[in-house]
């Protein structure tokens, strides 16, 4: 990844997702120099508050650098250098994962120290995925080889060096609409461009049905589990745009083009549409609502929407950007989302009340999340082969 002045800017800002931080992170750790013209003494406090870090982390940290350096240089510079080392070093932390308190009397405090690795420990999911196509049969993505994987009509699949699929549709008529379907196991996920030039990464657990070729006047997939999409304008010369739907059981997204994410998991209470950017309309046989950027529709079991204002964007995009992401969430919650990224069965002997909140990386090995939980005080759990025991 190429390091450019506007990337590190983001990193300072706390706009980058976990592959650019550690890419920034070991350009800054041979480079510690370029951390001063960001971070001072004086905006130190403000960028610690801005990046959301355990206030006990970072003074710890400022305390253990600045002792470190003490004498090194006049005060003023010495305290720059203290604090830009401190800010590499609580980030390269952070970048694998950090919770923040709450004085919120249902939550817990995470410990920040990171755990240490166990013996037939079970490793974080990946890029795992099947391809059905139209025929039957299936490619196991994960293990297939780069370039062209099959050719569909006038579609070639092709997988490309970043492992993710990408349809080059030309030419396609009505008569050679054909469906298939990516589906990735428990502890997999995949991205995959659709012919039209739409984006899709589905999460783990989750389906995607589509056209080789799309055709006549709507783009419709059929999906399962979560799903994100980031979906190309389309619309023949002089024509009107031909809308994108996307079907869950028995709703509806239809958009235009907008980037969106629908967490549609059989286990979890309602069906979350959260819209990004653009417009969306959802539809079911009972109501229909319409979306704006920052607003999640939430379908309950009974059929009714439910549109909450100012949902938490960053909570909805964290699987995608490698994270997991828990604001005040109860631990069966958590446990869900664990146990479909390390292919892992859940059980509870007894009752755990507490709810916590922060971030956790999704590239850490299942024994490091568990210690982790378990330094809170508030939980334990017994690992016995792919079933976890949760108990208070």
């Amino acid at each position: 990844m190429k390091i450019t002045e506007e990337l590190i800017e983001r990193f300072f800002q706390d706009k980058c997702n976990s592959e650019e931080v550690e890419a920034v992170v070991a350009y800054l750790s041979e480079h510690p120099d370029i951390i001063e013209k960001y971070v001072n003494e004086e905006d130190w406090n403000t960028f610690i508050s801005s990046t959301r870090l355990h206030p006990a982390v970072s003074e710890k940290m400022f305390s253990v650098i600045s002792q470190s350096t003490y004498g090194k240089t006049n005060k003023r510079g010495w305290l720059k250098y203290a604090a830009a080392a401190a800010v590499l070093f609580v980030l390269i932390s952070s970048a694998i994962y950090f919770f923040v308190n709450t004085n919120q009397k249902d939550n817990s405090t995470i410990a920040t120290n990171k755990p240490k690795e166990k013996n037939n420990d079970r490793l974080p999911g990946g890029d795992k995925a099947i391809l059905t196509l139209a025929d039957g049969s299936q490619i196991v993505l994960d293990s297939a080889g780069n370039g062209m994987l099959a050719q569909q009509g006038t579609t070639k699949i092709i997988k490309k060096e970043d492992g993710q699929l990408v349809y080059n549709a030309s030419g396609a008529t009505a008569d050679e609409m054909a469906y298939n379907t990516l589906v990735t196991p428990r502890g997999g996920q995949y991205k995959i461009t659709l012919p039209d030039g739409s984006k899709v990464w589905l999460n783990a657990a989750s389906s995607l049905k589509y056209p080789a070729a799309f055709t006549g006047n709507e783009r419709r997939v059929e999906i399962t589990g979560e799903v994100y999409f980031e979906i190309a304008p389309l619309s023949p010369k002089g024509g009107q745009k031909i809308p994108f739907i996307v079907q869950v059981n028995e709703m509806e997204v239809e958009v235009l083009g907008t980037h969106f994410n629908i967490n549609s998991y059989a286990d979890e209470e309602v069906i979350r549409t959260t819209l990004l950017e653009g417009k969306v309309k959802i539809n079911t046989k009972d109501a229909n609502s319409f979306l704006k950027p920052g607003q999640q529709a939430q379908l309950q079991k009974t059929g009714r929407i439910k549109v909450v204002d100012d949902a938490d964007l960053e909570e909805t995009m964290a699987w995608k950007d490698g994270n997991f992401q828990f604001e005040n969430s109860d631990i069966k919650t958590m446990m869900r989302q664990i146990a479909r990224w390390y292919d892992v069965e859940i059980e509870y002997k007894g009752t755990v009340s507490k709810h916590f909140l922060g971030s956790v990386s999704r590239n850490v090995n299942l024994s490091q999340v568990l210690t982790m939980l378990e330094q809170t005080g508030e939980v334990k759990f017994t690992v016995e082969g792919k079933k976890i025991i949760v108990m208070p």
